[in-house]
């Protein structure tokens, strides 16, 4: 078995430098909190909520009318009407903030179950956007480097959660904006980063084998397959 190669670990992770060079990226999910919490310091949460959905409709319209891409502006409305509606039930402006705290909290304990399951979440997701073999990733040589840098997900998730839970029960509505720019896309983008660096590093010092590795034993081991055929051959042939 030989180690790992360069073709058992992804590419540049794709979005980790546009999410910081990308302006319209940028603006599409860091601004709606902002214009909301300045919006609401100047008029109150009635102003707050409509700038911030108004502001959000507006990018929605201005990225049809350019054909851009409309993910993220998208995203972001859909993220700004559930937030604004959390603040208006709470009546407090902090409460703009609860749906991302819950959704890092699920998606924290999510990473810590897939780890303690042996079905580390970075792997699922690396399986669905590189399309290799699933079960290449459970490999013993292989697992243990996405199990890993899931725990340092898992802890970005857990963590964001745990900070911005405090600043809730604190009021601190411009704290908040801080933490949720801060921990937002420049944190998600670094740690795309990292992750390809360690799972790079790791897997080379595994040594397991690489994707294609995997799949030519994969089909040796079938059957009736031509490389099996001639193995089964030439053991006849030095049996004789």
């Amino acid at each position: 078995m030989t180690r790992a190669s360069a073709s058992s670990t992804p590419t540049a992770p794709y979005g980790a430098r546009d999410l910081l060079a990308n302006r319209s990226v940028l603006v599409d999910t860091v601004a709606p909190p902002v214009v909301f919490v300045l919006a609401n310091a100047l008029g109150g949460l009635g102003a707050g909520a409509a700038v911030a959905i108004g502001f959000s409709l507006v990018l929605v319209a201005a990225r049809l009318l350019r054909r851009q891409r409309l993910l993220y502006a998208m995203s972001g409305l859909g993220g700004t009407l559930i937030a604004v509606g959390f603040a208006l039930v709470a009546g407090e402006a902090s409460a703009y903030f609860l749906p991302g705290i819950v959704s890092n909290a699920v998606l924290g304990a999510v990473s810590v179950v897939s780890i303690l399951v042996r079905r580390p979440v970075i792997a699922l997701t690396s399986a669905a956007i590189y399309r290799w073999p699933l079960a290449w990733y459970w490999h013993p040589r292989v697992r243990p480097a996405y199990s890993e840098i899931t725990w340092v997900w898992a802890a970005l998730y857990l963590g964001k959660a745990a900070v911005q839970w405090i600043l809730v029960q604190r009021q601190e509505v411009g704290w908040l904006t801080v933490a949720r720019i801060a921990t937002g896309w420049p944190a998600f983008a670094a740690l795309l980063l990292v992750t390809y660096a360690y799972v790079t590093w790791r897997l080379e010092r595994l040594g397991g084998p690489s994707v294609d590795e995997y799949r030519h034993d994969q089909v040796m081991a079938v059957p009736g397959s031509a490389g099996s055929g001639k193995s089964r051959s030439g053991e006849s042939r030095s049996g004789e």
